[in-house]
């Protein structure tokens, strides 16, 4: 009897519908399992008292198993311990040698690009600064794009050259 005047709604398109009981439990059914699938996924596998892994059921802030850096899966979350399994996380932002040389490099590079006349120089801002197509380009000087090809291709050779 107390079921008989219990109304079961789900929201569909952000608008609550009046459903049945049976529609309800057929919908939220699954959903309730996948919730509690996903629960269980973020839990610790602990051995039980027979030694078999069973999942943890305490609180993973007040469990010294999670609190000690070990995730659901039991593997370690620190740098350390992933160093002491062999591997190596290079940091490129620290290389100040490889930093040296790039700078270095692109200071001769606008060195040679400064040396260009300025209808090269033109040519290679709107080719590698503007990132426009050879077709794109040819249109704007009023040439074919096998003419900017042919002034690139000399423009790089004539780079090639100051290096």
């Amino acid at each position: 009897m107390e079921n008989e005047n219990k109304r079961f709604y789900l929201t569909i398109r952000g608008q609550e519908v009046e459903v049945s009981e049976e529609v309800y439990r057929a919908y939220i059914q699954p959903v309730r399992a996948e919730r509690r699938r996903k629960q269980r996924a973020f839990r610790c596998k602990i051995k039980g008292k027979k030694g078999n892994l069973v999942r943890c059921q305490k609180d993973c802030r007040e469990c010294p198993y999670a609190l000690s850096g070990h995730n659901a899966l039991g593997n370690s979350l620190s740098l350390d311990r992933m160093k002491d399994e062999g591997v190596d996380i290079e940091d490129r932002r620290l290389d100040v040698e490889q930093n040296y040389i790039d700078e270095e490099e692109k200071r001769e590079l606008y060195a040679a690009i400064s040396k260009l006349t300025p209808r090269q120089k033109e040519l290679v801002e709107m080719i590698y600064f503007e990132e426009k197509n050879q077709y794109e380009v040819a249109e704007i000087l009023g040439v074919s794009q096998q003419a900017v090809s042919k002034a690139l291709g000399k423009i790089l050779a004539e780079l090639k050259s100051f290096f």
